[in-house]
Parts: structure tokens; C-alpha cells; sequence
């Protein structure tokens, strides 16, 4: 190891054992495919490093190795390869001086570094050994499917081997417990539910997990995210973040015993490697026969809760995970799952029944405005012949509060409606006015742009896109008609499976948290249906429509133009708790008589009849 790593000199294989095994196999005349899962800092790419200089040290080949990109060839792979090969006596002399950066000749070794998306340097080679790093990205990153292309380069030897390592993605992945050994497995998922190319090259294989000795009772478990332990965890007297560092423990499910993280290097060294249908005892011997004996994939998953990281204590592992659960943020909790215990995190999945969404009702009544809210905003779904709008409530931490929503009908290429708009824009709800209006610019964009132009200072177009960020400003130069703008506009894609994500994401749970999501009381059943219309698909990783959705997209902008006004990165958090204490009085009475909403406040008509020089006093 060079002396910028952390552990500088010879490498200690003791550090991280759960690699020794996965190593062993790409050396097992068995073993035709290596597949190889877990989270960061678990050392992937230290292991394929170590691979490919042992093949073209003691056993010769050509070797293909795919990075996710260019940039990670160029940056990453190609310095840690030549650092392997200069600190490496044998390897060193064999280093041909004319191999190029993409190239490397090793007397009669050949070490391709590729990456998907490249066809020049390996569409016509084949190799005895094909190394593809990080999976699920490298998929995202290629038209083609990376499996087949993989095993394509590898079809001209008979004793080619595959190795694939990756962290897990999206996919909905349940435990089991085996009724016989009593360990708690990872069940096949349903390809159905499963958007993680790695987790499923897993399932296909032996399906062996890491599992470590309690120092309490000796007996062997399988560790995972389930058995983080902080006080409170899941009740309504949960810990903060900070606390949940310094008091996580790791749950024995054998003993229960609470085990702390000083415990996890020696676990670590006893640990071992059983797949369904094995039993260890407490000396660490492995017995029985594996259900998936005979299969020449072999496969490992360990858990990142026992990555040799110093970081990666069960603290920090519980301070980040809470953090993400407070914030509620599928798209902050799924890196947390994925990078931080190895494990498959479901974005969201089958759409909920719409009474669950009414089950998010507070104390409040339509048009209400509970206590004092950073901001109003309002979010519009343009369609052919309507206008869908709702206004919400938003405080410090991300929490907020529908206050109305509603349909202005009208053809939505003629003015009448957009005045209509604009009377919205003008309405106040409770003596607040409305801060902001995001605008779906996906149709009839012509009008929208109108509409912004004449309110520029309080409207925003948005357009939902998928995206690998949260939102992006685009400039548009020109109408739908590609005539040139006479005024610089801009409009703002935002990721809207990510949105959508989020919104689902409140459905059932507890309000008691930060980032609340609140109804009223008097919630109409056709808003509560509408926010259920679309699921998550994360075979295909799409939102498939299965219903009216026009809600769901106004809550989908709602978080977004919350973000594009920087509420999250503000600091401080309003808790339901704190927000019910000033509020709670007089929202209450609005319950049991509902609410009438708001007056609006008109713009003065040219004319009121057909009499026009009298009647109504205009002149």
C-alpha cells in the first residue's frame, strides 16, 4: 500500500478477511463467475486490482477490465494499476515501457482497461479474464446489456471467468429466516421489484453472506441494517442524530445483547462466509450443504456495517441513517442503504390505497394557514382543458402544509383561464400571500411563458425530466414554434421520479418527524386518489401511470420549488409538536365547521355590463 493510504506498507489480509474468500475464487477451477457485493469503502476495486496482477503474474492472459466511465479509467484505475505494477518486483520487470494508458503489456499478459460506452480498444477482443467494476453504474452507462457484453469477450476460452462487483442499488429485497440453520438470508426477489443488476448476478449465484460471532454468546449472524440499534429507535421518544453516534449498538438476534463498535475488528477475524442451507458453530466451522451446491457462479455479499474502515463505525453508520429517516428523502435515503451497508434500497413500489393519504389529515380545515410559514407556494398542471393548482405551506426542515387545491376549467389556449390563474396568483389565504408559482411548462409552453412574462418576479417554469441531480436552470431561446424570444427566459427541469418519490415517500409516516407533510382535515377524496396515481416500476426504474395524477404532479413541483428557494439548506427545523403549540387552539374550531375559504381579491373589470358608460360607476 503506497504512503498516502491510510495503512501504508505491506498489505495485511487479516484487515478486510471478507475479501480472502472472493479472491480464493477467482483462482477455483469451479468458479466460471464471480460476482461480488457490498457497500463503499469495503475495498471492490482493491480486490481487482489484486486479481488482475496475479493473472498476469502467474497465469498469463488476456485480461479486460470495465470501469463505469472514461473519467474513472483516466483518473482512478490507470494510476492504482501502474502504482500495483511499479511496486511490484515480478510485475515490474515484465511492465513493457511502450504500453499505452489504455493498454498495459505484461510480458505475455495483455490488461485492457475499458469502460461501457467504449467499443475501439476491446470490440474484437476476447479475454480469459473480464473484470467489470461497479455494475450498476457501468449498466446506466451503456445501451447494451453489460452481462452480454461481458460474457461475449469471453467466449473464444473455455476456462474465461466474469467477475462482477458493484453496490447494490434500487430493488425491493426482503430476509427470510431459514427454517433449518436459523440464519437470517436475503430472499430472491422478484425481478419485478429489482433495478439493481448487481443484486440480481447475486440471487443467480451461490448467495453466500458474511456472517460474524456475537463476543457475547459466540453464536453467528448475518449482520444488516435491521440490527442497528439507538435509543428510541422507530418511537415517538427517538434520539437525535448526534446521540444515536455516540449509543448505536449492533443487536445479537441470538442473545440480544447490545454489541459496541470496539467489538467489530474481532468479529471481523472470525467471520465467515454461509450460504443457505449452512450451519457455523461457535469454533467458526462451516457445515452442511449448501442449497445452492454445484453452481459455478459464486457470489458474496457482505455487509458495509464491517467495511475495515475506521469511519464506517456502527455510530456514524446510525447518525447518517436517522439523519436520512428524519429527513424522510428517498433520494438521500437510498445512497445511505446502498453506499453505507451494501444493502438494495425500494424507492417506492406498488402505489398505497388512497386512504392512507387521507390518513395524513391534521387538526385543520381548507384554506387554513397553520402558524407562520417560511413560505406559500403554489404549484400548476397545465392540461388541455383545466388548470390543476394547490397552494402549500412550507416551514424550516422541510415541513409543510396543504392549504387548498383546486381545478379552473377553461381551454387552456384561450386567456380566460389564465385569468383565472392570475386571480390566484392575487388570493390570500389567512392574511398570507402566495410567495411563489411553479408553472408545468410540458404543455402548451407558449402560454406559460406568457403568463411568467407578465408575472416574472413571482413565477417559475418548471418541467419534470429525469435528471442525475435534483434540478438544473435551461435557457430557451426560442418558442414551440422556433421563432427567437425578444426576452431572455429560463426554465427549470427538475427530476421528477425523484419528486414523485418523495411525495410517496410521506405517505404513512409519522408526522412527530421533521419534514411533516400535513392535509386538513376536510381533504377531498379525489386529491387523495389523484396523489396515488402513478407507481414505481423498479424493474424498468419508471413511475408507470395508474390513475389521474395531476396532484401527484403539483406535490412533485411543490418539492422541488421548495429546494430551488433554498429551504433545505436553511437551518433549524420546525417539529409538528412546536408548530401545534401556537396553532393548535384556533385550527381546531375550523374542524367542526369547515372552513370557508378565502375571498379573492379581483383585478377591477373594464366593464360589468353592456350599459357601458354607466351603470356600475367605472368612469
Amino acid at each position: 500500500m503506497p504512503s498516502t493510504s491510510p495503512e501504508p506498507g505491506p498489505v495485511r489480509p487479516e484487515r478486510n478477511p471478507y475479501l480472502i474468500e472472493v479472491g480464493e475464487a477467482f483462482v477455483n477451477p469451479k468458479a466460471k463467475r464471480i460476482t461480488y457485493v457490498t457497500g463503499t469503502q469495503s475495498g471492490k476495486s482493491f480486490l481487482q486490482e489484486n486479481v488482475m496482477g496475479e493473472r498476469a503474474d502467474d497465469d498469463p492472459g488476456p485480461i479486460i477490465y470495465y470501469a463505469p466511465t472514461e473519467s474513472n479509467i483516466t483518473k482512478k484505475v490507470e494510476p492504482l494499476v501502474m502504482a500495483m505494477i511499479s511496486q511490484s518486483k515480478s510485475l515490474s520487470k515484465k511492465f513493457d515501457k511502450d504500453s499505452t494508458q489504455f493498454v498495459k503489456r505484461i510480458g505475455a499478459a495483455r490488461l485492457y482497461l475499458s469502460f461501457m460506452g467504449s467499443t475501439t480498444e476491446t470490440a474484437s477482443t476476447s479475454a480469459r479474464l473480464i473484470l467489470v467494476d461497479e455494475l450498476d453504474r457501468a449498466s446506466k452507462n451503456s445501451e447494451g446489456s453489460v452481462v452480454e457484453l461481458a460474457e461475449a469477450r469471453g467466449e473464444a476460452y473455455a476456462d474465461s471467468r466474469i467477475g462482477f462487483t458493484a453496490t447494490p442499488t434500487v430493488g425491493r429485497v426482503k430476509k427470510y429466516t431459514h427454517p433449518e440453520t436459523g440464519f437470517e438470508h436475503w430472499e430472491v426477489a422478484d425481478k419485478a421489484t429489482l433495478g439493481s443488476p448487481i443484486w440480481d448476478q447475486w440471487q443467480q449465484g451461490s448467495r453466500h453472506e458474511w456472517s460474524v460471532p456475537c463476543p457475547d454468546c459466540s453464536s453467528y449472524f448475518i449482520p444488516h441494517s435491521g440490527l442497528l440499534w439507538w435509543p428510541g429507535k422507530g418511537s415517538d421518544d427517538e434520539c437525535d442524530p448526534s446521540t444515536a453516534e455516540r449509543e448505536a449498538r449492533l443487536v445479537c438476534p441470538c442473545c440480544g445483547t447490545q454489541i459496541a463498535d470496539k467489538h467489530r475488528g474481532g468479529m471481523n477475524a472470525l467471520g465467515r462466509y454461509v450460504a443457505p442451507g449452512q450451519s457455523i458453530d461457535k469454533d467458526g466451522v462451516v457445515s452442511g450443504v449448501a442449497e445452492t451446491e454445484g453452481n459455478s457462479h459464486f457470489s458474496y455479499h457482505s455487509s458495509g456495517m464491517f467495511s475495515f474502515s475506521a469511519k464506517k463505525s456502527f455510530g456514524y453508520l446510525a447518525k447518517k441513517l436517522l439523519s436520512a429517516l428524519n429527513g424522510g428523502d428517498p433520494s438521500v435515503l437510498q445512497p445511505v442503504y446502498n453506499t453505507g451497508f451494501g444493502e438494495c434500497y425500494a424507492v417506492a413500489g406498488e402505489a398505497p390505497p388512497w386512504e392512507s393519504v387521507r390518513a395524513q389529515s391534521w387538526k385543520y380545515g381548507t384554506g387554513t394557514v397553520v402558524g407562520n410559514p417560511e413560505y406559500l407556494l403554489a404549484t400548476v398542471d397545465v392540461q388541455k382543458n383545466r388548470l390543476v393548482w394547490l397552494v402549500r405551506a412550507w416551514y424550516l426542515g422541510m415541513g409543510s402544509a396543504l392549504v387548498d387545491c383546486g381545478v379552473l376549467w377553461g381551454d387552456t389556449l384561450q386567456d380566460a383561464v389564465w385569468e383565472e390563474l392570475d386571480e390566484l396568483l392575487d388570493q390570500s389565504f389567512d392574511g398570507h400571500d402566495i410567495t411563489e408559482m411553479g408553472i408545468d411548462y410540458g404543455y402548451r409552453p407558449d402560454q406559460v411563458s406568457s403568463f411568467i412574462r407578465t408575472h416574472r418576479s413571482r413565477t417559475r417554469a418548471l418541467r419534470g425530466e429525469v435528471l442525475d441531480k435534483a434540478f438544473r436552470k435551461v435557457d430557451v431561446e426560442a418558442d414551440s414554434r422556433g421563432k427567437v424570444r425578444r426576452y431572455g427566459e429560463a426554465r427549470w427541469d427538475f427530476d421528477s421520479p425523484r419528486a414523485k418519490s418523495w411525495v410517496h415517500s410521506r405517505i404513512g409516516r409519522s408526522n412527530k418527524k421533521p419534514a411533516f407533510w400535513l392535509l386538513p382535515a376536510d381533504i377531498d377524496e379525489s386529491y387523495c386518489k389523484e396523489i396515488v396515481g402513478e407507481e414505481y416500476d423498479e424493474s424498468s426504474s419508471k413511475w408507470k401511470k395508474v390513475g389521474e395524477n395531476h396532484f401527484l404532479d403539483c406535490e412533485a413541483m411543490q418539492y422541488m420549488l421548495a429546494q430551488m428557494r433554498g429551504l433545505k439548506r436553511k437551518r433549524g427545523a420546525v417539529l409538528l409538536s412546536e408548530l401545534a403549540d401556537g396553532s393548535i387552539k384556533q385550527v381546531e374550531e375550523a374542524v367542526s365547521e369547515k372552513t370557508k375559504k378565502p375571498k379573492k381579491k379581483r383585478k377591477q373589470q373594464s366593464h360589468q355590463s353592456d350599459d357601458w358608460f354607466g351603470g356600475d360607476g367605472w368612469l
